[in-house]
């Protein structure tokens, strides 16, 4: 495999060429762009912490964890205060809107990691990285019929190869239809669900304005 040019790493990363080159004299790896798509994420998540070195431990993943249970259950308490009219429901709500901001930047923080430590590679990486073997794969059944036909059949290659191509042209029909079911899925994955934004309570001014001290 080719190591990538700094232009065709800039491009992936949506940054200049020139940004590159310093990031290479930093230190980022380019012996290909997975290596140098963790060692950017993983410099940028120190930058966003604080310097701290970015780890997918698994305590910080169960914090995530409860935060999200903690989110569905402030939601759930949210829902039953509008439905009864308690005074609380606008206070529950702002409780509910912190608590969906803070695991969004949770999350965040956690997606980082799982790139930084190559547990998770962007679905472009995914898919290129794919797409380069299957292209290999498809070669080598081309050239099956040729390279197989006389042994399988001494007497008749040439019906022998016939059977194989057709059967290959099978396959490769079979895997192109695979294929394209497969990135209209990652397609439609790769949007990010929207968290679920309740009814806005609609309240007398103090109320609201309890909104907006609790949310501070």
């Amino acid at each position: 495999m080719s190591k990538p040019k700094p232009i065709e790493l800039a491009g992936r990363f949506g940054v200049s060429k020139q940004a590159i080159n310093n990031f290479i004299n930093q230190g980022m790896p380019i012996d290909s762009i997975e290596s140098a798509e963790a060692w950017l994420m993983q410099r940028r998540a120190r930058a966003n912490g604080g310097g701290q070195t970015v780890r997918p431990d698994k305590d910080f993943t169960e914090t995530v964890e409860k935060q999200r249970e903690l989110k569905a259950l402030a939601y759930e308490h949210y829902l039953s205060d509008l439905r009864s009219g308690a005074p609380e429901a606008a206070k529950s709500y702002a409780t509910y809107d912190k608590l969906v901001k803070t695991l969004v930047t949770l999350e965040k923080e956690l997606h980082a990691r799982q790139i930084a430590s190559k547990e998770f590679i962007r679905t472009q990486t995914a898919v290129e990285r794919f797409g380069k073997i299957l292209n290999d794969i498809r070669s080598e059944l081309t050239q099956l019929g040729t390279k197989v036909a006389s042994r399988a059949n001494p007497d008749n290659p040439g019906r022998a190869l016939k059977s194989i191509d057709d059967e290959v042209n099978y396959i490769l029909s079979r895997v192109s239809q695979a294929v394209g079911d497969a990135e209209d899925t990652v397609k439609g994955d790769d949007t990010e669900e929207a968290l679920v934004d309740p009814v806005v309570v609609e309240d007398d001014n103090s109320n609201e304005d309890e909104v907006e001290d609790s949310a501070e």
